[in-house]
């Protein structure tokens, strides 16, 4: 009886057994994949660093194998992250999408004295491919160095200015001659005397561009403008003029006085507040998604859209050098625009059918 029960017990567990099996039989599975590899080699290593615009070293770490190599999932899962020089020689990886980047430091801006050099790609590995990477090593950050007029001190004393990107500050006194280091998203040079913030001027740098900002207060109708750009085969070193008490030119209306000329072809003076403009909304930092249209305003730091002029940009010249998509550096600077003076504009008192301008 025991033997016949044992064998019933059998046959049901095989029987089960067998069920479970079929049924798996039935689940679409994916094939296993044969992995693909990464393998990695360094095309070029910058020898221009200096830091501080007397070709001193500034101290960047040029072996490479002291480079942080990054290599992530698209999808955001990590592969590697460490040392360039403690790499596996191949990279073992599943078929797919990677984001792979080099870099001389981990660099959080502003800060002074770090150049960052490297390259980012993002590549496809196919299955059982092996997939070389070769880096261009470039400067991806952006060097600053100001200098400041005695009327720009007597006008704003004290130990100096702070540079502010991504809500970090940065105190640069006026007897600094060091490049400050900045990542590309826009930044606010801010004056404090004590109570309040006052933001003097906010601007985008691009990549490779290492600045000299001439800082100077005066109360005149001198144009503020880019001086010069030289070129060399890594980076655009570049200095500017800023009068930051520039006045309304002589002929052109203010913002206030433009808003009782509508339906006029007039001259309008402001500043580039930002781009995108909505009737509920305006993007004052990048990236910017409209060319058709910007801001303009009095001062950077004004809030009121009743002191805002919604500025058309028709295609052709006046888009190309003006549109904030492609020169998000023109924010912060003061322009004249000619044009018609339109009640509405996204909601705003502005201008259409813009002729022509002028940068400041």
């Amino acid at each position: 009886m025991k033997k016949k029960f044992l064998s019933a017990v059998a046959t049901a567990c095989a029987a089960a057994i067998l069920s479970v099996v079929a049924g798996c039989t039935r689940f679409n599975l994916e094939p296993v994949r044969e992995p693909g590899a990464i393998t990695l080699a360094i095309g070029n290593v910058p020898d221009g660093l200096v830091s501080d615009g007397t070709f001193l070293k500034s101290g960047v770490d040029t072996d490479t194998n002291n480079f942080i190599l990054k290599i992530y999932s698209t999808s955001g899962d990590k592969v590697y992250d460490g040392a360039y020089g403690q790499r596996p020689e191949v990279i073992v990886v599943a078929p797919g999408s990677y984001d792979v980047g080099l870099y001389s430091a981990r660099f959080v801006p502003p800060k002074f004295s770090q150049p960052q050099f490297g390259d980012e790609q993002t590549i496809v590995v196919g299955e059982g491919e092996q997939t070389k990477i070769s880096f261009m090593c470039r400067q991806m950050n952006a060097g600053l160095r100001l200098k400041f007029s005695n009327d720009f001190i007597a006008r704003f004393p004290g130990e100096g200015v702070c540079i502010r990107q991504n809500e970090k500050d940065l105190a640069y006194d006026y007897g600094q001659d060091k490049y400050a280091y900045l990542s590309t998203e826009g930044f606010n040079l801010v004056y404090n005397n004590g109570v309040a913030d006052t933001v003097l001027l906010s601007k985008t740098l691009q990549a490779g561009q290492m600045v000299t900002m001439n800082l100077a207060y005066a109360e005149s109708n001198t144009t503020a403008s880019i001086i010069n750009i030289d070129v060399d085969t890594t980076r655009d070193w570049i200095s500017f003029d800023y009068n930051i008490g520039l006045k309304i030119p002589t002929g052109a209306l203010s913002i206030e006085e433009a808003k009782s000329h509508i339906g006029e072809k007039v001259q309008v003076f402001g500043y580039i507040l930002g781009g995108d403009p909505s009737t509920s909304s305006i993007r004052v930092r990048p990236p910017f998604e409209s060319k058709s249209a910007l801001v303009i305003a009095p001062a950077m730091n004004e809030r009121s859209r009743n002191n805002m002029f919604a500025v058309e940009l028709p295609s052709g010249s006046v888009r190309d050098g003006l549109n904030l998509v492609t020169n998000p550096y023109r924010l912060g600077s003061p322009i004249l625009i000619t044009g018609t003076v339109v009640e509405s504009y996204f909601g705003y008192i502005g201008i259409k059918n813009t002729k022509n301008y002028v940068l400041l």
